[in-house]
């Protein structure tokens, strides 16, 4: 039996994040892109996006995410990921006015969220900078500059590009042949060549394949499915010999709906370890009895909602947007 979440009490947790972060979080503050992104997906969990967020609200939203847009700069365009150096036309810190892949998908979302249209999102400008972060290996580094690159920013990547209906940004052959090789001898999916199985990397690895029609690549996807099945220890953990933590219900829930392996799942189970890290002051935490946060919280509360999707909207396990949230957006793009 799935037990009921206090949902008045997480809507007004997720009202709370979207004015104010307590003091632990200020390292987060250059991610305010991503913060948003989660507390509206959480709101459009819970069906309240519109009834917490007054249309004048939401139109504020809007016009602060395109203040970080970084227009025509080459394979820094994009969305920065906060207004922390002050707006764009006015921001000497070189630095700081960098787009970076992760921001840049959360801006997106969250503009489709807010029921934007995305005309004016510089479009052409984010596929030009795609095609300069994607390494040959196949892969995408965030920004210029880094090393770092892993299954992250593919996924980051192909969500922008389904998103905006364009994957002239991808190469779609090379990052396909970079996620099969992070597949691992035990069905999982790693962050490279030859390293531990990883719950989040294979969402990534999964989700990326599915939104390029192309999740046949898998080596042998019943043995993935295998393996995220078997990371269920009542909640879901990331890795073997982990504990359950919250935010997988998420990336392994989400990974076995895209596998097709909804009906293997303890849906009950993992509802209930869901309600043990829930708060009073509402929010999910990682682990029963600490702290909530915004990502647990909101990817908590999608992963509850693919154990009883009779009681929420439905989710898109790929792009963690509501479906009827992409079917506006499709029709519009129809149009």
């Amino acid at each position: 039996m799935v037990v009921d979440l206090d949902l008045t009490a997480h809507a007004r947790y997720f009202k709370f994040c979207l004015n104010m972060l307590p003091s632990e979080a200020v390292s987060q503050d250059a991610s305010r892109m991503t913060v948003a992104q989660l507390c509206l997906v959480g709101l459009a969990t819970l069906g309240q996006l519109n009834d917490i967020l007054s249309e004048t609200q939401r139109a504020q939203m809007v016009d602060w995410i395109y203040e970080q847009q970084i227009p025509r700069a080459g394979a820094y365009a994009g969305f920065r990921g906060g207004s922390l150096f002050g707006p764009h036309s006015s921001c000497s810190y070189a630095p700081a006015n960098s787009a970076n892949l992760a921001a840049t998908y959360s801006a997106l979302c969250s503009l489709l969220l807010l029921g934007d249209d995305l005309s004016r999102v510089d479009k052409q400008a984010i596929l030009g900078a795609m095609r300069q972060l994607q390494l040959e290996s196949g892969t995408f580094v965030p920004h210029p500059g880094t090393n770092e690159h892993d299954p992250r920013f593919i996924y980051c990547a192909c969500a922008i590009s389904s998103i905006l209906n364009d994957w002239s940004g991808v190469d779609k052959d090379a990052a396909t042949r970079y996620i099969v090789k992070c597949s691992n001898y035990d069905g999982g999916m790693t962050q490279a060549r030859f390293q531990e199985s990883h719950g989040g990397h294979l969402y990534c690895c999964v989700a990326s394949l599915s939104l390029m029609k192309r999740l046949d690549a898998l080596p042998d996807r019943q043995r993935t499915l295998k393996w995220a099945l078997f990371r269920q220890g009542g909640g879901y953990h990331g890795r073997t010999n982990k504990v359950p933590d919250v935010c997988y219900s998420f990336w392994i829930g989400a990974a076995v709906e895209i596998l097709g392996g909804h009906d293997l799942v303890d849906t009950g189970a993992v509802a209930y370890f869901i309600r043990q890290c829930e708060a009073d002051i509402g929010g999910l935490a990682k682990w029963p009895g600490y702290r909530p946060d915004p990502l647990h919280a909101s990817l908590g509360l999608v992963g509850y909602s693919f154990c009883c999707p009779e009681k929420f909207p439905r989710m898109s396990p790929e792009l963690l947007l509501p479906e009827s949230v992409l079917e506006a957006h499709r029709a519009r793009q129809t149009q």
